[in-house]
């Protein structure tokens, strides 16, 4: 369903305008729930109300919040703009001479670039496929992450997260997690 309402900051007008002629593309149905000052908040409908979707002045991103608290992102798009003579840049986005890979004639060209349509890839490709949101953390919540589950398969495949976690040492030297998968509480949440 397109939104009506057009919000006030560039941003966010823009994405609305993008939204309106693109919100059919989505293979995961999307509803604005939210619109601020700070950003444009939505949902994925009929998805389990853990995961979010926010827009403020240089990122798009999906949060987790689970029982109450921030989890994790599963996507982080992110764009650092800049004004050049010859168009719009991103500051993140360096070639092998260390110049800016990309010159868009507007902000709103390099926002489309950046954020909409890798949010539209990542919902289509990744999230659409999923059977399930993995949300994983230690027992007192010092670590959190999630992610996307297609198949059971990837279920008995070695946790990234959990991997790095046990590899990560404190400035003296200790691990900054010392358990194994045993200390670990998963959660699966069925999509759709």
């Amino acid at each position: 369903m397109p939104i009506k309402r057009l919000p006030r900051p560039r941003i966010q007008r823009a994405f609305v305008r993008w939204f309106n002629q693109n919100h059919t593309r989505f293979e995961v149905p999307i509803r604005l729930t939210k619109i601020t000052a700070k950003g444009v908040e939505l949902i994925f409908q009929d998805y389990p109300d853990c995961l979010s979707i926010w827009l403020s002045g240089d990122e798009l991103a999906v949060h987790v919040n689970w029982q109450g608290h921030w989890w994790d992102m599963i996507i982080d798009l992110d764009v650092w703009i800049y004004h050049t003579p010859d168009g719009y840049k991103c500051r993140c986005c360096w070639d092998h001479s260390g110049e800016s890979a990309s010159i868009f004639p507007s902000r709103e060209a390099l926002w489309q670039d950046h954020l909409f349509d890798p949010f539209l890839k990542w919902v289509n490709e990744k999230l659409a496929p999923a059977r399930w949101l993995q949300i994983s953390g230690t027992g007192n919540r010092g670590s959190t992450w999630a992610q996307l589950i297609r198949d059971e398969s990837e279920l008995d495949k070695p946790d990234r997260a959990l991997i790095l976690l046990q590899e990560l040492k404190r400035l003296d030297g200790t691990p900054a997690y010392d358990g194994g998968a045993e200390g670990i509480t998963n959660c699966l949440v069925e999509l759709s």
